[in-house]
């Protein structure tokens, strides 16, 4: 079977590129692959790795078959990741059956947030459908521009026309399968494959307790994500805590400079909270910040799809704290791998009560650590390939559908 991926882009973004670039050898081992992104603009950040013999395609818009590339390699199976143009997305789908893996909110929502702000931040739960058009203003679900909202709501339509055409749909939580139930998507062709994460050593720890509490926030800047509501926590749990708090600001994006504005103001009002900004990590980075830290702190505003960025932690050793929005509850269990908020529209007084219940006894805090690091073992390469390579023989209807094991229920067993 001869295999294509496909995706936006090569360039190292975010978290579909770091999943992309740990699949790629063990399913170079199994097929013959190609990779084909749209884009192939390549950033400081570095383009994902190919194995040797894995061709680099692209889309050629200047083409009059901007797919001729992929179309003259003749894949027998797409596995797709979504590509920013609809319509070109519906023509790559005709290419070859495909397993398509939803990520994200494309095609079930106008501005791909799910999320309302007015009269208090809350994930959305309604179907996608002409009544969003409606909504879209007076719940403040995206911009403020009727024309980016028409242009939005018709790529969106054909997005979700091309969720409902695939052979297959992976998603990686269960609280994204009741997604693409709820907006059309056959329940057939429609499959949860547990994420992975990779197990290193755990470090050796000292349960300090007259420095600061370290916390760190892995991810992007951007307004949902909740950056700004961690830093009204934190004088909260400096004062909760009794002890000064370290907070280290990982990542990149449009809210950075609003971000370090806000974080000037707390420091320069508070002497017990640093916070550092240190920009986009690669694995190393990653690796040295979270041997140093305390607990992960995700505050997302918006109802994360998965939240992979909590197992990396977790595999490392390191306890997670969240609101409790989309399929975080999934793999963060209150009390046993870390601490969860009610989502409650984003409270800092809730997100600061469950760090200071993280971080603030130091016999709790090393339990935590000891449960976080058990926990990742369940997420296991092995399992995500093997549901991944059964999806591919049902999608090429070479399979029969296979029941699924949960990885927190194997977890929990373990």
């Amino acid at each position: 079977m001869r295999l294509a991926i496909v995706t936006q882009s090569r360039d190292r973004v975010g978290g579909v590129e770091t999943y992309l670039e740990a699949v790629l050898p063990p399913l170079v081992r199994r097929y013959p692959v190609a990779f084909c992104s749209a884009s192939d603009v390549i950033t400081e950040r570095g383009a994902i790795a190919l194995p040797p013999g894995v061709p680099a395609l692209t889309t050629d818009r200047s083409a009059r078959d901007p797919l001729h590339q992929l179309r003259a390699w003749r894949p027998d199976l797409l596995f797709a990741h979504g590509l920013d143009d609809p319509a070109l997305e519906i023509e790559l789908l005709a290419l070859a059956p495909a397993v398509v893996v939803q990520h994200t909110y494309h095609g079930t929502c106008i501005s791909s947030s799910k999320t309302m702000t007015w009269p208090e931040v809350k994930g959305c739960e309604r179907a996608f459908g002409a009544a969003c058009l409606a909504l879209y203003f007076p719940r403040r679900c995206g911009g403020s521009n009727p024309i980016t909202m028409a242009r939005l709501y018709r790529s969106q339509t054909l997005r979700l026309a091309g969720l409902k055409r695939a052979a297959a749909v992976v998603t990686l939580s269960a609280h994204m399968k009741t997604e693409m139930l709820r907006n059309g998507v056959r329940r057939n062709r429609l499959h949860v494959i547990p994420p992975f994460v990779s197990r290193p050593e755990e470090a050796g720890r000292a349960d300090r307790t007259d420095g600061p509490g370290t916390l760190l926030y892995l991810g992007r800047l951007e307004r949902l994500k909740g950056v700004d509501r961690l830093f009204d926590a934190l004088r909260l749990v400096a004062a909760r805590a009794g002890r000064p708090v370290h907070l280290i600001v990982a990542g990149d994006g449009s809210e950075r400079l609003s971000l370090e504005a806000h974080a000037r103001s707390i420091r320069e009002s508070d002497p017990r909270i640093v916070i550092d900004f240190v920009g986009w990590q690669d694995e190393a980075g990653r690796t040295k910040l979270l041997a140093g830290t305390d607990a992960l702190v995700v505050p997302s505003l918006w109802p994360e799809p998965f939240g992979l960025v909590g197992l990396e932690a977790a595999a490392a050793g390191v306890p997670s704290v969240a609101f409790a929005t989309g399929g975080i509850p999934e793999w963060l269990r209150d009390g046993e791998n870390g601490c969860l908020a009610p989502s409650a529209g984003g409270r800092p007084d809730l997100l600061a009560a469950a760090i200071v219940r993280c971080i603030g006894v130091p016999e709790t805090l090393a339990r935590l650590r000891t449960g976080a690091f058990r926990g990742a073992a369940a997420w296991t390469m092995q399992r995500h390939l093997a549901r991944l390579e059964h999806v591919f023989d049902l999608a090429r209807g070479e399979a029969k559908p296979l029941r699924v094991e949960n990885a927190m229920t194997a977890s929990r067993a373990s």
